[in-house]
This record gives C-alpha cells, structure tokens and sequence, in this order.
C-alpha cells in the first residue's frame, strides 16, 4: 500500500511531547553548586546529648514491656487525664530527664529533649499506642 492511498488514511502515530523541552545548550552552560563547608561539631554534640535521652527512653520501655501492673497503671491514669499520677509513675522509673507528656484516646507520646549551649539541640519522640 502506497501512503497516499485514496482509500485508505495515513496511520499517524501520535507524538509526544518532551517535558521540559530539551536544550542542548543548557548542560553545557551549567554551573556546579557550591556548598558551603560542613562543621559537624554541633551535630556531634547533639549525638552525644541524645545519649542520656536514649538511656532514659529505655528504663521506661523496659518498665512498660515487662510490668503489666505498671502498663496499666500508666494506661488509666492517662485515660483519667491524672498528669500528677503519670509524672510520679514516670519518675519512679529512674530516669534522669522527665519527659514532656501527650496522650490521646488512640495512645500515649513521650518527648524527650535536651539542649547544648543553650540551643534546642535535640528530640526524641516514642508514640505507644494502646488502641
């Protein structure tokens, strides 16, 4: 069949476009990126501050994991909203930084933070879900 036959339509297949056009002038006139030099010293310490807050976070889990008594406790006082009760049950655990307290119908969430240098330097959240 010619492509020009009467009878017959030419088949087109349909074109697609390129997006984002392509320039070929555009890779050659770019620029490297400069990045400025790193200074890990306060990345560092925040690492090292976080240590604490990892030891603190692991007295309460293992309280929590292994004591059923405990579990509950700590459940019904945050289901009563009782925030003196879950301080005292929290701090009986022997951690050395309290932790901020959230809690919600669906679980319980503790932030621990710390600061370096009087800079908010790091966070460690653990959501427990109990629903």
């Amino acid at each position: 069949m010619h492509r020009y036959h009467p009878f017959y339509t030419p088949i087109q297949r349909p074109q697609t476009p390129r997006w984002p056009p392509v320039n070929p002038y555009y890779q050659v006139h770019r620029y490297p990126q400069a990045y400025p030099p790193v200074e890990p010293e306060q990345f560092m310490d925040s690492a090292d501050k976080t240590k604490p807050l990892l030891n603190d976070a692991q007295l309460i889990m293992d309280r929590v994991s292994k004591s059923k008594d405990y579990a509950s406790k700590l459940m019904d006082a945050a289901q009563r909203s009782k925030m003196d009760e879950i301080n005292r049950l929290i701090k009986g655990t022997g951690v050395k930084s309290t932790p901020g307290i959230k809690f919600n119908p669906d679980g319980f969430t503790l932030i621990f933070s710390n600061k370096t240098a009087n800079i908010d330097c790091c966070h460690l959240t653990i959501i427990l879900r109990w629903k």
